[in-house]
């Protein structure tokens, strides 16, 4: 299992972040570039690989700040007083879009040096910058999907792990 792991995360190694999206609890990590077209052609920049993460992660960043997955119930900052209605569902609205908003528009050349497989599914990504990504799934919080690392150019690859296992589509 680790070297199946090993070899799926080697397919982003290189690969620039160039986006975070979010569906409330579940974060996006996009590496690479490429599109795809919905059904009603529609076409969207999306990654060309994309990390869907729904487990207690950190980003720990080289000058020894974090960004943590629970700053998505925290308000964004805003210059004067902060909007009395606050939704963290609404994309933007949390500390946490907003952090990762900013670390992707400063860190253009952002791209993968390593993946390190962990104990208990998790995984440690890092930067050629320094920064790490870890993602620590609670095992006592069983999710049908912890994380889920899939391509968007159309070649079906899919790997994830959740309360059964690991998971390869």
């Amino acid at each position: 299992m680790q070297e199946q792991l090993q070899a799926a995360f080697d397919k982003i190694k290189g690969l620039p972040l160039t986006k975070t999206t979010r569906n409330e609890l579940v974060q996006y990590f996009h590496f690479g570039k490429t599109s795809y077209t919905t059904p009603k052609g529609l076409i969207l920049d999306v990654g060309l690989y994309t990390l869907a993460v729904n487990c207690p992660w950190t980003f720990e960043l080289a000058d020894g700040t974090t960004i943590k997955h629970s700053e998505v119930f925290m308000r964004k900052r805003e210059p004067g007083l902060p909007s009395p209605k606050f939704d963290w569902k609404v994309p933007g609205a949390n500390l946490r879009d907003q952090r990762l908003q900013g670390l992707v528009i400063s860190s253009q050349a952002l791209a993968i040096e390593s993946a390190e497989i962990k104990d208990a599914y998790g995984i440690a990504l890092t930067f050629v910058n320094g920064d790490r990504l870890i993602l620590a799934p609670d095992l006592d919080k069983p999710q049908e999907e912890y994380w889920q690392l899939f391509s968007n150019s159309g070649d079906n690859f899919s790997i994830g792990a959740g309360a059964a296992g690991v998971v390869v589509k």
